[in-house]
């Protein structure tokens, strides 16, 4: 019996990197499930340090092979893989839409080639030649992908309108939360033990990796400022690790403000933390429409401040699950912190709408629906183990 046809799962980094990885996992699992019964499912990473209990119970095997890599050696070898391996279908995750490597791929054997996009920011339309020549290559069968799947609705739109793949091709997976996480939000975290914030102030959260890019020396720069206003009922606690921590605690010391800040580093108990605090805020420089992070807030019944950048603020609604404040402006973003810090009760029921709002419209489990229904719109002829009956219905699945 010939060896049976394949369905490659790529991930860009090693096996354990990622802060938002177990949603990654979950769609290789769910895509694992589909497939599994008619092919082998292969997921490559480019090292494996260790494999999550959620991998390893799977219907997958992990190989360790660098997919980004295009120096002659790493092509060849890839190549040897998809022949000697026979896939068929493979899902790439923040690929480009078009590239001279799908031709590559496809005369190893590969017939579906899907790319999920979950690239954070904002990107310019293309105008005149550049925007033709974009909408020309990716209608090539041959250097496109067969379809591409946006991280959230604002994502889709981008894929369509700047990178200008075909809009019938395109799909929208909206990121969201499993429902299986509420439970551990019951017990909250004792913060102000933790982090020796007074009981006389309220606790503005924010989580995520602590580079530049999150705007965490916006929030430190509205801090200071009300601090000169004289306030001194707020807290700020960031939570997460990266690069500019050290950058951003220095800041806070400089600005006057270390006293009313706390930078603890990554933990793993955020659920129970963002339970205990007050509101959060998210002044990110771009995300995907919005991010995890946020959902995380609302799911905690926290109200949220984004500014009005729409790669941002795709989940909150101004007034009713947060404040909107204008991008990178202070005097905006101080007016909406000390909104939420005057208005206990208004504050509360935003952050009770927040909860039902995730409840209603940010499901991983329509995430995942929406995921098997964009598998099953490019789903097409391949090759079926040879003991198999003809009739059967033909398709990936």
């Amino acid at each position: 019996m010939s060896q049976a046809p394949s369905v490659l799962l790529v991930g860009n980094w090693d096996s354990g990197v990622g802060y938002a990885w177990w949603l990654m996992e979950s769609f290789w699992v769910r895509l694992a499930e589909r497939y599994s019964a008619d092919h082998r499912v292969l997921l490559a990473y480019p090292s494996i340090s260790t494999l999550s209990p959620t991998i390893q119970a799977a219907p997958l095997e992990a190989v360790a092979l660098d997919f980004r890599s295009k120096s002659i050696p790493a092509l060849l070898e890839q190549c040897r893989f998809l022949r000697r391996h026979r896939v068929r279908l493979m899902y790439l995750s923040d690929w480009g839409t078009w590239s001279w490597r799908y031709l590559l791929f496809r005369l190893c054997g590969v017939r579906r080639i899907m790319v999920h996009d979950h690239t954070p920011g904002e990107r310019t339309r293309p105008r005149g030649v550049k925007k033709w020549l974009k909408l020309a290559v990716n209608r090539l069968p041959w250097l496109a992908a067969d379809g591409a799947i946006g991280a959230t609705d604002y994502v889709r739109d981008r894929l369509v309108e700047v990178s200008g793949f075909p809009a019938r091709r395109c799909f929208s997976a909206p990121n969201g939360l499993p429902a299986d996480s509420e439970p551990e939000l019951k017990t909250p975290a004792p913060i102000r033990d933790l982090f020796s914030i007074p009981p006389d102030r309220a606790v503005m959260v924010m989580t995520g990796r602590a580079n530049r890019y999150k705007n965490v020396q916006f929030v430190i720069e509205c801090m200071a400022e009300l601090r000169k206003q004289g306030r001194r009922d707020l807290h700020f606690l960031f939570i997460g690790d990266g690069p500019d921590l050290e950058a951003f605690t220095a800041q806070a010391d400089g600005s006057g403000v270390a006293d009313f800040c706390s930078f603890p580093g990554r933990r793993e108990d955020v659920p129970q933390v963002l339970q205990a605090c007050d509101f959060a805020i998210h002044p990110s420089s771009g995300e995907v429409g919005y991010s995890l992070s946020i959902l995380e807030y609302m799911q905690a019944g926290l109200p949220v401040l984004v500014p009005d950048n729409p790669s941002v603020s795709g989940a909150t609604d101004d007034g009713r699950t947060g404040l909107v404040f204008r991008r990178n402006d202070r005097p905006s973003a101080v007016m909406a912190i000390t909104r939420l810090l005057d208005e206990p009760e208004p504050r509360k029921a935003m952050g009770e709408e927040a909860r039902h709002q995730v409840h209603k419209r940010f499901r991983l489990e329509e995430t995942h629906r929406a995921l098997m229904a964009a598998f099953g719109s490019i789903d097409g002829e391949v090759d079926r183990p040879p003991d198999e009956s003809r009739d059967r219905e033909s398709g990936l699945r």
